[in-house]
């Protein structure tokens, strides 16, 4: 899934940008696949989401202490 992703462009500007476009769509698509149905259940599911699991997706680290 994550290979045919990479193929959308990015429509993001380019300010702002913490997180590659392939992982914000692979945490998205987990999260609706375990019943998100809104954008605020995503940032939950997100937020709730174990450090692994995170970064298996491919999200980088966002602090000095390793956090995703």
């Amino acid at each position: 899934m994550a290979d045919r992703l990479r193929d959308l462009a990015d429509p993001r500007d380019r300010r702002g940008k913490r997180h590659p476009f392939v992982t914000v769509l692979l945490i998205a698509c987990s999260a609706v696949v375990t019943g998100a149905t809104t954008f605020a259940a995503i940032g939950e599911w997100a937020a709730d989401a174990p450090q692994d699991v995170l970064a298996r997706l491919g999200a980088r680290t966002a602090t000095a202490l390793a956090v995703r």
